[in-house]
């Protein structure tokens, strides 16, 4: 997660931004933002997107997946649920291949497919490279 510690600071000090500025224009806490910025916690999903959104990267440059920061969002956004069949149909795994191949329990994979749970970000980055997407892709950012 230092790479992602490192371009959320640059994208701050880009933008002159605090951390207590960045904690209302993602609307948590200054302890969050600080948590962030000390590398003690990752984000989570949902504050993962909104940096995206409000800095214009994608997701997978922010986690330092990428070295390319430009964002291939269409502007329309998909459900992860939706995505996730998607990479399951295209890829030709069954929801028990992927359950054996990432040690993901029977329950967790029924609420992402069903809409009731969004995975970690670790999760995420697991699952893109399962998959051979991105992270941006998975939570339905892009085509």
């Amino acid at each position: 997660m230092s790479e992602f510690v490192e371009r959320l600071k640059e994208y701050m000090e880009d933008a002159h931004m605090s951390g207590t500025d960045m904690a209302k224009t993602l609307g948590c806490s200054r302890v969050t933002v600080s948590n962030l910025l000390n590398g003690a916690h990752e984000p989570s999903t949902a504050l993962l997107v909104k940096m995206a959104e409000y800095f214009n990267c994608s997701t997978d440059y922010l986690l330092g997946l990428t070295d390319y920061p430009e964002s291939k969002s269409d502007g329309k956004t998909r459900h992860f649920s939706e995505q996730l069949r998607s990479c399951l149909k295209m890829s030709g795994k069954t929801e028990y291949r992927l359950q054996k191949d990432l040690s993901i329990s029977r329950s967790l994979t029924y609420r992402w497919l069903s809409g009731k749970a969004i995975p970690t970000v670790d999760s995420l980055i697991a699952l893109a490279k399962y998959f051979g997407c991105t992270v941006d892709y998975l939570l339905g950012r892009e085509n």
